[in-house]
């Protein structure tokens, strides 16, 4: 049952570890490499972000989320290093509850929705069934809008998360502290999951010097217990070139047979970002 049916807002400040560090692969998330593309300081991860509103999204839509729950969720501006975030949950009228977050003096970095069952796009995924996972490539095509390997699968990728590994996560990127995600049998965290999506896509194509996340759509099938193995299907769903260049692809969280299915995800990118004076 959810927790709450109430208006909910929490609070945080945004922050990262090192966001003048030069030797950061995605450099929009470096203070000197966002400027080159017109932003006034270091990026925070989209997937950070979320992970910042999962806490909310749990207090009001209850535990089971995990298991039998959607989110839909866009990144509308940039969130920088030391800004004071709200987010806020607001119940609609159909049982899901649409949330912000937004930055001091109302800028509205992210606007989603989220609630229990199916989410209404799940019948839109376009999901790959490529088992087994595929071994690592020792060299990858650069990814570009003419050869984005729209409407074909993408390479499967063998995950296992230890436990060790999914605490000092949340940890150390997101200070969770609840025991769901840092106690001793965790279960991995939704940004964590969610963060394996650029593995994905990466996994098959060079890319990302600099890109930036711009949504998620996501679909809870089930929890994900740390140090289970898991295979990440996908499947390039289309490329699109307005100023920057955009993809969106699904992933589907497996076991290694396919017989257990965990998670659904489509992830759209910029995976060419145009600097400021183009």
């Amino acid at each position: 049952m959810p927790a709450t049916r109430e208006v909910i807002e929490n609070r945080f400040t945004a922050w990262m570890d090192n966001p003048n560090d030069p030797t950061i692969s995605n450099k929009i998330h470096a203070a000197d490499g966002a400027k080159e593309y017109g932003f006034q300081a270091a990026l925070v991860g989209g997937v950070t972000v979320y992970g910042w509103c999962v806490p909310t999204i749990l207090q009001a839509a209850g535990e089971s989320w995990l298991d039998n729950g959607w989110a839909e969720v866009h990144f509308r501006r940039p969130t920088y290093p030391g800004d004071e975030m709200t987010i806020r949950a607001t119940p609609l009228d159909d049982g899901s509850w649409g949330f912000v977050a937004e930055k001091q003096g109302g800028e509205v970095c992210i606007r989603g929705q989220f609630g229990l069952g199916e989410g209404p796009f799940n019948d839109t995924f376009e999901l790959s069934k490529r088992l087994p996972a595929d071994p690592p490539l020792e060299q990858r095509e650069w990814l570009t809008i003419e050869n984005a390997p729209v409407g074909k699968d993408l390479r499967t990728l063998p995950i296992n998360i230890s436990a060790e590994e999914a605490r000092e996560t949340s940890q150390r990127q997101l200070r969770e502290t609840n025991p769901l995600f840092v106690g001793e049998n965790p279960v991995l965290n939704p940004s964590l999951v969610a963060r394996q999506m650029m593995t994905l896509l990466s996994y098959t194509m060079d890319y990302g010097k600099p890109s930036i996340h711009v949504s998620s759509h996501i679909q809870n099938l089930r929890r994900i217990p740390a140090g289970v193995p898991l295979a990440l299907t996908g499947h390039y769903v289309k490329a699109w070139a307005d100023r920057h260049h955009y993809g969106a692809f699904d992933g589907d969280y497996v076991s290694p047979d396919g017989s257990i299915e965990y998670a659904r995800i489509r992830h759209t990118n910029i995976f060419r970002v145009a600097k400021k004076d183009e």
